[in-house]
């Protein structure tokens, strides 16, 4: 096995003068910054870490919402009536009045902005008939979307020991509601919301900043402590960023507010290989030719943080020497690129082109020569 560090390769792309990537830390608990479009990660602490998700649990709620609205199975001038169990329950509300009906369109709203536990009762009873079969469905669409270390116990987010995420899926999910509901995803920028002449604000507060901020969720229990998930787009570029774990409404302001802009004034897109680029070339035994080119089938592109570009690495693993036949697309080694504070990248090392099989007598004039030099 071959493996090869490309310093020359990386300094010829990268070159520049810097600082490095753990330059950012946050005094939060549980910390993920993601760019939307490569789904790169651009910063992370204990995201794998389970936590208990208070408010954010609603994107889940929500989520399956969108998904009946874009079914048909409900529009937004539906109207789902009020149940005692609704009307009796705990925490955040919409204040909505038992036996009174709410349209969907306020609904989702009174979710939004007014984290309402009461909406979300509302909408688990309307689509599956009680909380309890809602769950069910939440739990089944969190299998569905991979979020394999997610468990939904209610559709509001009060804590329950069972009741817990990540900051990865609730990462995803958020993802997937941008991404899916584009129509619907707007209703997230609302900053007020008015039922029974009671008016509430987003508790979002960061929507009439100038990092924009255009959602998503914020979340509070005495055992959660306070999280945010925020999704903001500038410049053509979208970023998912979380923190969670913190004492108060400030220390959450503050570090979500530095994490995003971490995000955008410390990165930048920078084209580390293109497809079918020449990566390195490998000795060919028995075969027509005697170097195959070694290339990777892939536009790798990355957002770097910006004095941080030396710090990375490339790392080829491949078996030498390879024997013909050979073809071009063949899988013959990996890549890794190596950056740190971030998760690997793996790429494989392909073929870069057909190699025959030399006929015997050929063969054995290039066996003989490789017998007899392999150890210079």
């Amino acid at each position: 096995m071959k493996i090869k560090l490309n310093l020359s390769l990386i300094f010829l792309l990268l070159a520049f003068n810097c600082q490095t990537l753990l330059s950012f830390d946050s005094s939060a608990k549980n910390v993920l910054l993601i760019d939307f479009d490569t789904n790169q990660v651009l910063f992370s602490k204990n995201e794998d870490e389970k936590i208990y998700p208070a408010s954010m649990s609603k994107l889940m709620t929500l989520y399956i919402l969108f998904d009946s609205l874009d079914k048909g199975i409900v529009s937004l001038e539906d109207k789902f009536s009020v149940s005692r169990n609704a009307y009796q329950k705990e925490g955040s509300t919409i204040y909505a009045e038992l036996g009174t009906e709410i349209s969907v369109e306020n609904l989702i709203k009174g979710i939004v902005v007014s984290s309402g536990n009461d909406a979300c009762i509302i909408v688990a009873e309307a689509l599956s008939g009680s909380e309890q079969n809602f769950v069910q469905q939440m739990n089944y669409y969190a299998l569905e979307m991979d979020l394999n270390n997610s468990n939904f116990k209610n559709s509001s987010g009060l804590h329950d020991i069972d009741h817990f995420t990540t900051l990865e899926d609730l990462v995803r999910l958020a993802k997937f509601i941008i991404s899916d509901f584009p129509e619907y995803y707007s209703f997230f920028a609302d900053r007020s919301f008015t039922w029974n002449n009671i008016t509430q604000y987003n508790r979002n507060n960061l929507l009439k900043s100038d990092l924009g901020i255009d959602g998503l969720k914020t979340g509070y229990t005495s055992e959660s402590g306070f999280g945010i998930i925020v999704s903001s787009k500038k410049n053509d570029r979208r970023l998912i960023g979380i923190v969670a774990g913190l004492d108060n409404v400030d220390k959450r302001t503050a570090e979500i507010t530095r994490l995003i802009n971490y995000g955008y004034r410390g990165f930048k897109d920078y084209s580390i290989f293109k497809d079918n680029q020449i990566i390195d070339y490998a000795t060919v035994w028995k075969g027509k030719i005697n170097n195959l080119p070694l290339i990777v089938d892939y536009d790798l592109n990355l957002l770097l943080d910006i004095p941080g570009r030396r710090s990375i690495r490339v790392e080829y693993r491949y078996s030498e020497p390879l024997y013909a036949p050979i073809i071009k697309g063949d899988v013959v080694g990996t890549m890794e690129v190596i950056i740190p504070g971030r998760k690997n990248i793996e790429l494989n090392l392909l073929a870069g082109e057909n190699i025959n099989k030399v006929n015997f007598f050929s063969g054995f004039i290039k066996s003989f020569d490789y017998f007899l030099y392999k150890d210079e």
